[in-house]
Protein backbone atom coordinates (compact mmCIF):
# COMPACT_ATOMS: atom_id res chain seq x y z
CA UNK A 1 0.00 0.00 0.00
CA UNK A 2 1.39 3.28 -0.76
CA UNK A 3 1.59 6.09 1.49
CA UNK A 4 -0.69 8.29 -0.02
CA UNK A 5 -3.43 5.63 -0.01
CA UNK A 6 -2.83 4.94 3.71
CA UNK A 7 -3.04 8.58 4.77
CA UNK A 8 -5.75 9.01 2.75
CA UNK A 9 -7.35 5.69 4.64
CA UNK A 10 -6.05 7.65 7.65
CA UNK A 11 -7.86 11.15 6.98
CA UNK A 12 -11.26 9.01 6.29
CA UNK A 13 -11.14 7.13 9.41
CA UNK A 14 -10.49 10.17 11.46
CA UNK A 15 -13.45 12.28 9.81
CA UNK A 16 -15.76 9.42 10.51
CA UNK A 17 -15.11 9.44 14.28
CA UNK A 18 -15.39 13.30 14.31
CA UNK A 19 -18.84 13.02 12.74
CA UNK A 20 -19.73 9.68 15.16
CA UNK A 21 -18.70 12.45 18.20
CA UNK A 22 -20.45 15.36 16.80
CA UNK A 23 -23.65 13.57 16.44
CA UNK A 24 -23.01 11.72 19.99
CA UNK A 25 -22.64 15.28 21.55
CA UNK A 26 -25.89 16.37 19.69
CA UNK A 27 -27.41 13.71 21.19
CA UNK A 28 -26.64 14.42 24.54
CA UNK A 29 -27.51 18.24 24.46
CA UNK A 30 -30.88 16.88 23.42
CA UNK A 31 -31.44 14.94 25.62
CA UNK A 32 -30.64 17.20 28.51
CA UNK A 33 -32.30 19.65 26.82
CA UNK A 34 -35.45 17.78 26.34
CA UNK A 35 -35.13 16.42 30.30
CA UNK A 36 -34.52 20.19 31.87
CA UNK A 37 -37.87 21.05 29.56
CA UNK A 38 -40.02 18.33 30.82
CA UNK A 39 -38.56 19.21 34.61
CA UNK A 40 -39.58 22.55 34.34
CA UNK A 41 -43.08 21.93 32.69
CA UNK A 42 -43.66 19.68 35.26
CA UNK A 43 -42.49 22.54 38.07
CA UNK A 44 -44.74 24.48 36.89
CA UNK A 45 -47.67 22.54 36.49
CA UNK A 46 -47.04 21.58 40.22
CA UNK A 47 -46.70 25.34 41.15
CA UNK A 48 -50.20 26.18 39.58
CA UNK A 49 -52.35 23.32 40.84
CA UNK A 50 -54.89 24.38 42.50
CA UNK A 51 -53.79 22.66 45.32
CA UNK A 52 -51.51 25.69 45.83
CA UNK A 53 -54.50 27.90 45.60
CA UNK A 54 -55.01 29.78 48.62
CA UNK A 55 -57.83 28.40 51.10
CA UNK A 56 -57.51 30.01 54.34
CA UNK A 57 -55.88 33.21 55.56
CA UNK A 58 -55.70 33.75 59.21
CA UNK A 59 -55.37 37.73 60.77
CA UNK A 60 -55.01 38.78 64.38
CA UNK A 61 -58.37 40.56 64.71
CA UNK A 62 -57.80 44.46 64.70
CA UNK A 63 -59.63 47.20 66.34
CA UNK A 64 -59.53 49.40 63.00
CA UNK A 65 -58.95 47.26 60.46
CA UNK A 66 -61.74 43.92 59.67
CA UNK A 67 -60.14 41.08 57.98
CA UNK A 68 -61.27 42.12 54.63
CA UNK A 69 -59.92 44.94 54.75
CA UNK A 70 -56.65 43.61 55.50
CA UNK A 71 -56.17 41.68 52.68
CA UNK A 72 -57.65 44.47 50.79
CA UNK A 73 -54.22 46.26 51.80
CA UNK A 74 -51.95 43.72 51.06
CA UNK A 75 -53.85 42.62 47.50
CA UNK A 76 -55.01 39.41 48.28
CA UNK A 77 -57.49 37.14 48.36
CA UNK A 78 -59.04 33.22 48.21
CA UNK A 79 -58.27 30.96 45.40
CA UNK A 80 -54.64 33.04 44.20
CA UNK A 81 -52.07 31.17 44.17
CA UNK A 82 -49.65 30.93 47.32
CA UNK A 83 -46.62 31.11 44.99
CA UNK A 84 -47.27 34.13 43.37
CA UNK A 85 -48.13 36.23 46.50
CA UNK A 86 -45.23 38.11 48.45
CA UNK A 87 -44.81 38.31 51.67
CA UNK A 88 -42.71 40.40 51.21
CA UNK A 89 -44.62 43.08 49.34
CA UNK A 90 -47.51 42.46 51.68
CA UNK A 91 -45.73 43.54 54.77
CA UNK A 92 -44.10 46.51 52.92
CA UNK A 93 -48.40 47.60 52.03
CA UNK A 94 -49.02 47.02 55.99
CA UNK A 95 -45.84 49.04 57.18
CA UNK A 96 -46.88 51.97 55.41
CA UNK A 97 -50.04 52.11 57.15
CA UNK A 98 -49.66 54.73 60.09
CA UNK A 99 -51.99 51.99 62.47
CA UNK A 100 -50.04 49.14 61.67
CA UNK A 101 -46.70 49.04 64.46
CA UNK A 102 -45.56 45.59 63.15
CA UNK A 103 -45.97 42.53 60.62
CA UNK A 104 -45.40 39.23 60.34
CA UNK A 105 -46.52 37.24 57.45
CA UNK A 106 -46.20 33.68 56.97
CA UNK A 107 -46.82 31.05 54.50
CA UNK A 108 -48.03 27.68 55.75
CA UNK A 109 -48.01 25.09 52.61
CA UNK A 110 -50.20 24.03 50.96
CA UNK A 111 -52.72 27.11 51.03
CA UNK A 112 -52.77 28.86 53.90
CA UNK A 113 -51.77 32.33 54.98
CA UNK A 114 -51.05 33.75 58.09
CA UNK A 115 -51.07 37.44 59.01
CA UNK A 116 -49.90 38.83 62.46
CA UNK A 117 -50.38 42.16 63.20
CA UNK A 118 -48.75 44.80 65.95
CA UNK A 119 -51.21 47.53 65.82
CA UNK A 120 -51.06 51.00 67.09
CA UNK A 121 -54.48 52.16 68.84
CA UNK A 122 -56.18 55.31 69.04
CA UNK A 123 -55.51 56.64 72.96
CA UNK A 124 -57.23 60.18 72.62
CA UNK A 125 -57.86 63.29 70.27
CA UNK A 126 -55.71 66.16 70.37
CA UNK A 127 -57.68 69.72 68.14
CA UNK A 128 -56.40 70.89 65.68
CA UNK A 129 -58.15 73.83 63.97
CA UNK A 130 -61.32 72.47 62.96
CA UNK A 131 -60.33 68.85 63.47
CA UNK A 132 -59.11 66.35 65.48
CA UNK A 133 -55.63 64.71 65.28
CA UNK A 134 -55.89 60.93 66.39
CA UNK A 135 -52.95 59.97 68.51
CA UNK A 136 -51.71 56.84 70.25
CA UNK A 137 -49.90 56.82 73.61
CA UNK A 138 -46.45 57.86 72.72
CA UNK A 139 -48.39 60.59 70.46
CA UNK A 140 -47.87 59.64 66.99
CA UNK A 141 -50.16 61.23 64.81
CA UNK A 142 -51.82 58.12 63.35
CA UNK A 143 -55.23 59.88 61.59
CA UNK A 144 -56.72 63.57 61.36
CA UNK A 145 -60.70 63.85 61.26
CA UNK A 146 -63.05 66.48 61.66
CA UNK A 147 -64.82 64.37 64.59
CA UNK A 148 -64.53 61.45 67.35
CA UNK A 149 -66.74 59.16 67.89
CA UNK A 150 -65.33 56.98 70.45
CA UNK A 151 -64.82 58.13 74.06
CA UNK A 152 -61.27 58.79 74.30
CA UNK A 153 -59.17 61.93 76.12
CA UNK A 154 -59.38 65.16 74.13
CA UNK A 155 -55.92 67.21 74.82
CA UNK A 156 -55.81 70.65 75.11
CA UNK A 157 -52.56 72.53 76.07
CA UNK A 158 -50.16 70.94 73.53
CA UNK A 159 -48.16 74.10 71.90
CA UNK A 160 -47.23 72.60 68.74
CA UNK A 161 -47.16 74.22 65.00
CA UNK A 162 -46.73 71.47 62.15
CA UNK A 163 -47.15 67.84 62.81
CA UNK A 164 -46.53 65.08 60.33
CA UNK A 165 -49.08 61.92 59.73
CA UNK A 166 -47.41 58.82 61.27
CA UNK A 167 -45.13 60.49 63.48
CA UNK A 168 -44.93 62.02 67.15
CA UNK A 169 -46.19 65.32 67.78
CA UNK A 170 -43.09 67.64 68.68
CA UNK A 171 -44.68 70.05 71.32
CA UNK A 172 -42.90 72.92 72.50
CA UNK A 173 -44.07 72.11 76.06
CA UNK A 174 -42.79 68.80 75.96
CA UNK A 175 -43.50 67.68 79.23
CA UNK A 176 -46.95 68.49 78.63
CA UNK A 177 -46.92 65.99 75.90
CA UNK A 178 -45.31 63.39 78.64
CA UNK A 179 -47.76 64.15 80.84
CA UNK A 180 -50.22 63.29 78.27
CA UNK A 181 -48.72 59.79 77.55
CA UNK A 182 -48.81 59.19 81.27
CA UNK A 183 -52.30 59.94 81.88
CA UNK A 184 -53.52 58.08 78.84
CA UNK A 185 -51.56 54.98 79.65
CA UNK A 186 -53.31 55.27 83.17
CA UNK A 187 -56.39 55.54 81.90
CA UNK A 188 -56.33 52.83 80.15
CA UNK A 189 -55.35 51.23 83.12
CA UNK A 190 -58.77 51.72 85.02
CA UNK A 191 -60.88 51.75 82.10
CA UNK A 192 -61.60 55.24 82.11
CA UNK A 193 -62.08 55.26 77.98
CA UNK A 194 -65.76 54.79 78.15
CA UNK A 195 -66.47 58.58 78.82
CA UNK A 196 -65.06 61.79 76.93
CA UNK A 197 -62.59 63.14 79.47
CA UNK A 198 -60.88 66.55 78.62
CA UNK A 199 -57.36 67.10 79.34
CA UNK A 200 -55.89 70.67 79.95
CA UNK A 201 -51.96 70.19 80.67
CA UNK A 202 -50.87 73.76 79.47
CA UNK A 203 -49.90 73.84 83.06
CA UNK A 204 -47.71 70.59 84.05
CA UNK A 205 -48.26 71.36 87.97
CA UNK A 206 -51.77 72.64 87.75
CA UNK A 207 -53.62 69.70 85.10
CA UNK A 208 -57.36 69.64 84.99
CA UNK A 209 -59.88 66.87 83.50
CA UNK A 210 -63.47 67.46 82.77
CA UNK A 211 -65.65 64.80 82.85
CA UNK A 212 -69.28 64.91 81.96
CA UNK A 213 -70.01 68.40 83.87
CA UNK A 214 -67.25 67.88 86.54
CA UNK A 215 -63.94 69.66 86.78
CA UNK A 216 -61.16 67.72 88.36
CA UNK A 217 -58.11 69.12 89.48
CA UNK A 218 -55.37 66.93 89.55
CA UNK A 219 -52.01 68.79 90.08
CA UNK A 220 -48.72 67.37 88.84
CA UNK A 221 -48.55 63.81 87.44
CA UNK A 222 -47.21 62.52 90.59
CA UNK A 223 -48.99 59.64 91.39
CA UNK A 224 -50.77 60.00 88.79
CA UNK A 225 -51.97 56.30 89.25
CA UNK A 226 -53.82 56.66 92.27
CA UNK A 227 -55.14 59.63 91.39
CA UNK A 228 -56.71 58.14 88.21
CA UNK A 229 -57.85 55.16 90.15
CA UNK A 230 -59.45 57.54 92.63
CA UNK A 231 -61.32 59.97 89.60
CA UNK A 232 -62.30 56.34 88.28
CA UNK A 233 -64.07 56.04 91.22
CA UNK A 234 -65.58 59.08 92.38
CA UNK A 235 -66.94 59.92 89.07
CA UNK A 236 -68.81 57.28 88.67
CA UNK A 237 -70.86 57.74 91.69
CA UNK A 238 -71.86 60.75 90.72
CA UNK A 239 -74.63 61.55 88.36
CA UNK A 240 -73.68 62.94 84.87
CA UNK A 241 -76.28 65.54 85.48
CA UNK A 242 -74.91 67.18 88.31
CA UNK A 243 -71.85 69.62 88.18
CA UNK A 244 -69.47 70.78 90.44
CA UNK A 245 -65.49 69.97 90.87
CA UNK A 246 -63.04 67.59 92.68
CA UNK A 247 -59.44 68.39 93.74
CA UNK A 248 -57.54 65.57 94.00
CA UNK A 249 -54.45 67.30 93.50
CA UNK A 250 -53.45 66.03 97.36
CA UNK A 251 -55.21 62.80 98.07
CA UNK A 252 -53.70 63.16 102.05
CA UNK A 253 -56.63 65.62 102.13
CA UNK A 254 -60.00 64.33 102.25
CA UNK A 255 -61.92 64.33 98.91
CA UNK A 256 -65.23 66.86 98.48
CA UNK A 257 -67.27 67.25 95.58
CA UNK A 258 -68.03 71.33 95.44
CA UNK A 259 -71.57 71.30 93.96
CA UNK A 260 -71.48 74.23 91.29
CA UNK A 261 -75.38 76.48 91.55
Amino acid sequence: MSYEKKTQETECDENTQNVLKGRKYNNSRSKKFLFITISFVAVFAVLLSPVFNIKQINVTEMKKYTKDEVCGIIGVELGENLFAFSSRNAKKNLLADTYVEDAKITKKFPSTINIEIKERKVRGYVPYMDSYLYIDEYGRVLEIKGSFTDPLPVVTGLNFDRFQLGEKIEADNKDAFDVVVVIAQVMTKYDMLDTVVKLDVSDTKKITAYVNKIEINLGSVTNCDEKIRTMAEVVKKIPEKDRGSLDLSDLSKPIVFKYLT
